[in-house]
């Protein structure tokens, strides 16, 4: 089932609760932003994490990850943030997040290999950072983790 509303942000639910993947069994039910301002690569992350047994929501501008963050309807485990972002970039936006007390574990994702924006990314607050393309074995240590300190 998704929803969504006229800014772009939609939720989907995961069709593969209870159980998830078996490649992973996760004790606690968590949630995740994934944004990314390419259809394709949202919904490439939103399969994997839906497989893996995680609800998302995805979010194409870092505006709408710091709105829908404030909004505090949802208090996310994990956040999938791309570098290039429209509006707040991935660093401005994770600088933000991290200002506003934003506590998720938030994972830059992008495919650019440039080593200062790297840095620049980290030093936002970032918890991790991982190249594209994304897949269920970058995947799933990062979510046993969060399962683990959950």
């Amino acid at each position: 089932m998704a929803s969504s509303n006229s800014r772009n942000m939609v939720y989907v639910v995961s069709a593969a609760h209870p159980t998830g993947s078996s490649d992973l069994a996760l004790r606690n039910q968590l949630t995740a932003l994934v944004a990314d301002n390419s259809r394709v690569t949202r919904l490439i992350h939103r399969t994997y994490l839906n497989t893996l047994g995680v609800d998302c929501w995805e979010v194409e501008s870092g505006l709408e990850a710091v709105e829908l963050c404030e909004i505090g309807l949802i208090k996310f485990d994990l956040i999938l943030m791309e570098h290039d972002l429209p509006t707040l970039d991935g660093p401005q936006t994770t600088r933000l997040l991290r200002r506003m007390g934003v506590d998720s574990v938030i994972v830059g994702v992008t495919g650019r290999y440039l080593g200062m924006e790297i840095q620049e990314f980290i030093d936002a607050g970032l918890d991790e950072y991982l190249e594209k393309p994304l897949n269920r074995a970058k995947l799933i240590p990062l979510l046993r983790q969060i399962d683990d300190d959950k």
